[in-house]
């Protein structure tokens, strides 16, 4: 069956603007803008929501009060550069918003899948990094277990500062401090209490 969205995305004749980009329904696939043109991929699996689901849950707890983490919204890293990261963790808590600024973005969490590995990895990270997002955690869903990144923001660049392997613990320090198992995370079928 067609979606509505369909044909809109079809019919759309030359580069994509912002405000044609915010006339699109909101619908399950993640479509992203960057510079006229659109990125679009289906909802991810249930592997990857999971833990998104349990990792939104795991941050939240442990973010302090300033800080608030949101699931899937818009992050403007330039004029007609519209992303979606999996989690963000952002600094004014609250506040409903169409789309967040870099300067409102303490940290974004991309959860590589099938269809967004070369976005993941490659595209997405010197975006964040140049519109000045300190903070960039990648996790990798392997055939042996979750691993992750941890990166943070040097004059332009995201540097590598922290990781774990699958079956070991995650630990951040900025831009809080929190610890947790992607793996226990990637199982759980019920929010941690």
């Amino acid at each position: 069956m067609v979606s509505p969205a369909q044909p809109q995305l079809v019919d759309h004749v030359g580069p994509w603007t912002e405000q044609d980009y915010f006339a699109l329904p909101e619908d399950r696939r993640r479509i992203e803008l960057l510079d006229g043109g659109l990125l679009v991929s289906p909802a991810a699996g249930g592997r990857h929501q999971r833990l998104s689901s349990q990792l939104w849950h795991a941050l939240g707890r442990a973010a302090p009060s300033g800080l608030e983490v949101l699931e899937a919204v818009n992050v403007r890293v330039a004029p007609g550069r519209i992303l979606i990261p999996d989690l963000v963790v952002v600094t004014n808590p609250g506040v409903d918003l169409r789309v967040w600024e870099p300067a409102e973005v303490a940290m974004v969490v991309e959860i590589v899948s099938p269809g967004s590995v070369a976005a993941d990895r490659a595209i997405k990270p010197p975006l964040y990094s140049a519109a000045g997002i300190e903070h960039y955690l990648r996790i990798e869903l392997g055939s042996a277990g979750p691993s992750a990144v941890a990166y943070r923001c040097q004059h332009g660049r995201y540097v590598q500062v922290g990781s774990s392997r699958p079956a070991q613990r995650m630990r951040l320090a900025e831009p809080f401090a929190v610890e947790f198992d992607l793996a226990e995370l990637a199982a759980a079928t019920r929010p941690p209490h």
